[in-house]
């Protein structure tokens, strides 16, 4: 028996929010570097490396390395979960359900990441964070307009984030292809272009999430049956 629509925006916001341990730990980890770390030049994946030498230009030494592949994993499966059960909230048609499916597909790439640092298992590690970043953006986009179609404007967020996260991937891919420096130059901050707008509108949207299901909310617990309840009560009252 599956969960009420109410439960179902709580355990969903509380998913999302939980991603904030991403951001603590990837502030805790990076302070025990015994070089500094660099969010220009130092990719994210870097803080989960095993090892300590030059990458690419780069230094990487990670004493910590395991608490954040853990963070890693905990976050794809909040990604995930938190997907599933906040799209099951909307009446929105197709753009929640194809939202839903590509994050599950973008958590199990951030867990696939985590169960392999790149200086280890280099090809399911570049998968997962292709899967990650690809799924993830189209997937919060998609949320963001199924979103804005149940008249919530928290929407916005999720598609300024999918916007702002593949103009990230876009020059990622200049990077690359030679183009722009080089990609050992700008890889950090293009990589934080593309994956941090999403998580953050992730947290946001989980956040409005639980104040649609608190007990303050007038409508009935769903997130996106705000603007048809209301209606429905004027038609009524």
């Amino acid at each position: 028996m599956g969960l009420p629509m109410g439960k179902k925006g709580i355990a969903g916001g509380l998913a999302w929010l939980a991603l904030g341990q991403f951001f603590v730990l990837h502030l805790v980890v990076q302070s025990a570097w015994p070089r500094p770390y660099s969010w220009v030049r130092n990719d994210i994946s870097d803080l989960g490396s095993t090892a300590c030498g030059a990458v690419g230009g780069r230094h990487v030494c990670s004493p910590w390395h395991a608490a954040m592949n853990v963070s890693f994993v905990i976050s794809g499966v909040c990604i995930a979960a938190g997907a599933v059960l906040l799209a099951g909230t909307l009446r929105a048609g197709w753009p929640a359900r194809a939202a839903a499916a590509l994050l599950t597909v973008a958590g199990a790439g951030v867990v696939l990441v985590g169960l392999n640092p790149g200086d280890l298992r280099i090809a399911p590690h570049l998968a997962g964070a292709v899967a990650a970043a690809a799924g993830g953006n189209a997937g919060v986009l998609l949320l963001g307009v199924a979103l804005r179609r149940a008249g919530r404007p928290v929407g916005t967020v999720g598609v300024v984030a999918g916007v702002l996260g593949f103009v990230g991937m876009a020059v990622a891919a200049l990077q690359l292809a030679g183009v722009l420096g080089g990609l050992h130059v700008w890889s950090g901050a293009t990589e934080r272009v593309a994956m941090l707008p999403m998580l953050v509108a992730m947290i946001v949207i989980g956040a409005a999430a639980l104040r649609s299901t608190g007990p303050s909310s007038t409508g009935p617990s769903s997130m996106g049956s705000s603007s048809t309840d209301s209606g429905a009560r004027r038609r009524t009252g």
